[in-house]
């Protein structure tokens, strides 16, 4: 979408003779359609299309940015912008956004999701397999969405972007206290698997009937994607150099030192094939991948050019959007596309090696008691299966994992081959790419 390139240096034109110093212009024209279903049957059938232009400058130090939801008067706000922006105060942390001559790569996404006519026949693959595994209520949503971006900026940033996705989420219940979940994320149509999602959300559902209160005390835990998912993305954002500085990450001074066990490697890689694939950063730095943490030593933060300028080292093109916020430094680093590389244990064999545990399809409300020290507390929900000797003998209910962080990370002994691309409501996002785990001796306590 060559247009929105174009539109985006447009922008950057009009703010640079409006006086500002350092521009960053993103144009994005969105769409998304969205199928959702209960009680196995669909409700409603959404769809959103949404065009803007999201505006970072820069005069001096004074900065600001802004979302231009009204492309006809872009000019007008434009220049309105960049008045405001004299009024800020100096940010004496605010060194600048990225500079030079930049190469992408990109990747055409696939014509059969750009085109699909009727995603509807996915959600009613999915409550079929679901129901066949004993499952009377399912509910859940199948969400498409294709994004076209063009980036410019005043450091010579220049570039379009295109993108589409599907992502069914299936929740089924065989009691009213039995639940199981499964996500299926896609961005090949190929890959939409919506009769295993629904049949895996009926197993799960079907294996958590008649649940007992759980125990407290310790626990070995196998993990599924989706409840490691909610785990680490907390854990990915405290990654961000802006979060070291200002205190709210288990990460500050530990670069080089260990913060999990030999068998976990994160990485940030936004240029593999996933569904939140990006070409660029939100400075126009052409994304790439990098390695956070290596056989449990953490060997980078997340950085954009101001944060790296800070640090004295370079941005891993990490920029996060810009924030509208009157006094937006610029936008903190994010992470992308998160991974946990695979292991070499299949989930049958953590399971059988696992004497006394439980295993975990999903988790989410993961709070902090000390976001600097890493105390933490999540509530596992849907399928919580007790496991004896190897086998899954039961289920459990009404249980909240309350332990530490780092602690936590340093206590993952297997880590399965099986990987699987996951995103679910706020608790996961962006998609992450994630294993099976197994952490030894995790505390449980009960959930009231």
């Amino acid at each position: 979408m060559k247009e929105l390139q174009e539109l985006a240096e447009s922008v950057v034109d009009e703010a640079r003779d409006a006086g500002a110093t350092e521009v960053v212009a993103e144009a994005v024209d969105s769409f998304a359609s969205q199928v959702r279903f209960s009680n196995c049957e669909v409700d409603s059938v959404n769809s959103w299309n949404e065009k803007h232009v999201m505006l970072f400058v820069a005069v001096g130090k004074r900065t600001m940015s802004s979302d231009l939801r009204d492309i006809g008067r872009a000019r007008e706000l434009v220049r309105e912008v960049v008045a405001a922006a004299r009024h800020c105060p100096p940010s004496k942390s605010y060194k600048g956004i990225a500079s030079g001559r930049f190469a992408y790569t990109r990747v055409r996404p696939d014509p059969k999701i750009v085109h699909l006519k009727d995603p509807g026949r996915f959600v009613h693959e999915a409550i079929g397999a679901s129901e066949r595994e004993g499952a009377y209520d399912v509910g859940g949503a199948l969400t498409q969405r294709l994004e076209n971006i063009g980036i410019a900026s005043s450091g010579g940033a220049s570039a379009w972007d295109e993108s589409a996705s599907l992502c069914l989420s299936v929740r089924a219940f065989s009691q009213p206290e039995a639940s199981g979940h499964a996500v299926c994320c896609a961005s090949r149509l190929s890959r939409m698997r919506a009769k295993e999602t629904g049949a895996k959300a009926g197993q799960h559902a079907a294996a958590a009937k008649n649940p007992v209160l759980g125990d407290e005390g310790r626990a070995d835990l196998v993990l599924e994607p989706l409840c490691l998912g909610s785990l680490t993305h907390s854990v990915t954002l405290m990654m961000s150099a802006l979060r070291v500085e200002i205190g709210t990450s288990i990460f500050a001074k530990k670069i080089g030192k260990p913060v999990a066990s030999r068998q976990v490697t994160f990485v940030d890689d936004p240029a593999t094939e996933s569904i939140s694939r990006r070409a660029f950063d939100h400075e126009g730095v052409p994304t790439r991948k990098n390695i956070v943490v290596k056989d449990g030593v953490l060997k980078t933060y997340l950085h954009n050019t101001s944060s790296a300028r800070r640090f004295g080292t370079r941005t891993t093109a990490n920029a996060g959007p810009f924030i509208p916020t009157l006094w937006n430094l610029a936008a903190q680093p994010v992470p992308f596309h998160p991974s946990v590389l695979p292991g070499d244990w299949s989930l049958d064999e953590i399971v059988s090696d696992t004497q006394h545990g439980l295993y975990i399809n999903n988790t989410w409300y993961t709070r902090y008691q000390n976001y600097g020290t890493g105390e933490f507390s999540t509530i596992p929900r849907d399928a919580l299966l007790r496991i004896e000797n190897g086998e899954i003998v039961g289920s459990v209910k009404n249980i909240r994992i309350s332990d530490n962080m780092l602690q936590f990370l340093k206590s993952v002994d297997a880590v399965s081959r099986q990987s699987q691309e996951v995103e679910w409501w706020d608790e996961i996002v962006p998609a992450s790419t994630l294993p099976f785990v197994r952490a030894r001796g995790v505390t449980i306590t009960r959930s009231s």
